[in-house]
Order: C-alpha cells, then structure tokens, then sequence
C-alpha cells in the first residue's frame, strides 16, 4: 500500500470515527431530552450499519475470489 492509498485510508477511518462519536452525543441527547426508545433505536440501527460497512468489510462477501 503507497502512502497515498494509506492517507486516504486514515482520513475515512477518521471520518468514520468522528460520524460514529457525533451520532453517539446526539444520542446521549436524544436519550435525555426525548426519553424516546424509537428515536434511539434509529440512532444505534444507524451506527451498526456504519459500523458493519466500515470496519466488519461484509460488502467483501459479494465480491469475486481473490478480490482483496
């Protein structure tokens, strides 16, 4: 992997990051100010699907053999 390929890399793993911490406070606040159990289940479906997309690679799963 060129240092190109490994910057673009961090900086999604970054950005990743950061959007998993944003959803996570507006979370906290949803929980204290709405007491709504529908509204924080949206929020975790959400950060499961960033999280499985992102860091589980299951779009790998569907691609042809010794596409890595």
């Amino acid at each position: 992997m060129n240092n190109s390929a490994r910057t673009k890399a961090y900086g999604r793993s970054a950005m990743i990051a950061l959007t998993l911490a944003v959803l996570t406070i507006i979370e906290f606040y949803v929980a204290i100010s709405l007491d709504s159990a529908i509204f924080l289940m949206l929020i975790a479906l959400f950060k499961a699907v960033i999280v499985v997309q992102a860091y589980m690679h299951v779009s790998r799963l569907w691609s042809p053999e010794g596409e890595h």
